[in-house]
Formats: C-alpha cells, structure tokens, sequence
C-alpha cells in the first residue's frame, strides 16, 4: 500500500512513498478495493501479505474492513512499522503480524520511528496473536539497540528476529555473520532478510 508515516534511508519499497526520486502518479494509483482483492486472488495463492508503505496508516478507513473481508479464505499476513496499534478488527482479521520498529540508522529521528504505546500494545497483543518483531541491524550496536527497545516495550524477546539491513548479497552475508551470535546469546532468532531476498544484486 502506498503512503508511508517514516523515510527510512535504506527503504526497499521507498517508490511507495518518496516524492523526491519517484513520481507516485504513476507508481502508486488509487484501486477499489474489489480491484486490489480480485488481483490478489488471481495470484492463485493461499497466501496474501499485506505490506507498503506503512499499510496501517489506511486501518481508520471506512474501506479497510471490507477489504480484509473480500480476502476471507485467505492466510493473510501484515507488515508494519510498529507506529500504530492495531485495532481489533485487524487483529481478528489477519492470520500474522510482522512488526518491524526501526533503529537509528534508517535516518528517522526516534520520536518518528518508536511509538511507546504503539510498540507496548503490540507486545501485549503478541501474547494472543500470531506476531513477531523484526530488526535490521547493521552491527552489534543495533543488538544493543534491540534489545533495550524490547525491554522498554515488553516485546517477547522469543518473538524477535534480528535480520541483516544490506542491499548487496554479499553485506548480507557479512553483517548477518557478525551479528548472529550477539543476537543467539541475547535470546533473538536470526534470519536472513527474506523479505529483501528479490532486491539483493549480486
């Protein structure tokens, strides 16, 4: 979904949201919501994710339940920055959450990126739903980093993973090598950023 509420420097999916270096007339245009859940459908997948942008800055529109009950059937996933609590309606309606609260090095001042109530209520949520917390790191710091924002937030340290922020294949390799140990001893889960897999050069 376009439209995102934080300019993360790194952004793997910035032609949802930057103004300065793409033209959203043509990357990002308005679709009725039957429109975007017959496209999703034609996939022939049983999986759908639902990403941007930020897509729960949309989570007050009128469309946005009716949205999510056109994909019924359906395991729907969510991506989300973690600035904005999840309503109920969103919780009962997809199958996982993936909440991604970002560090200092995405460029956004911290009143932007970590929202204290917002990131609270989805660690409470965690305890009901399906949600994990994901972090890009760049070095041990950002472990640090993690970890004190977990527990200011009671976020589940079980239900973090810790993935490499990297653009090439071979920084990927390099940062997650050198950080997946801190991230073992501090309980976190390590993954490769999977998400980012398609966007990777060689």
């Amino acid at each position: 979904m376009g439209g995102c509420n934080l300019s993360c420097s790194w952004c793997d999916s910035a032609f949802t949201w930057d103004t300065s270096r793409f033209d959203l007339a043509r990357e990002v245009g308005y679709w009725k919501i039957e429109e975007i859940a017959e496209t999703a459908r034609s996939a022939n997948t049983p999986l759908i994710v639902i990403s941007g942008g930020e897509p729960l800055q949309q989570q007050t529109s009128p469309a946005w339940p009716q949205f999510l009950e056109l994909l019924g059937g359906y395991e729907i996933g969510l991506e989300t920055n973690g600035t904005f609590p999840p309503t109920e309606l969103t919780l009962n309606r997809v199958s996982w959450v993936t909440v991604s609260p970002k560090l200092s090095h995405s460029g956004d001042p911290a009143w932007t990126r970590i929202n204290r109530d917002a990131l609270i209520a989805w660690g409470r949520c965690a305890q009901q739903f399906d949600i994990d917390f994901s972090f890009a790191v760049r070095d041990l710091s950002d472990i640090e980093s993690a970890l004190q924002i977990a527990k200011l937030h009671e976020l589940p340290i079980d239900r973090i993973w810790i993935v490499p922020e990297a653009t090439t294949a071979a920084l990927s390799i390099s940062r997650l090598a050198e950080v997946s140990e801190a991230a073992v001893q501090a309980g976190f889960n390590v993954s490769a950023r999977l998400s980012a897999l398609t966007n990777i050069q060689n």
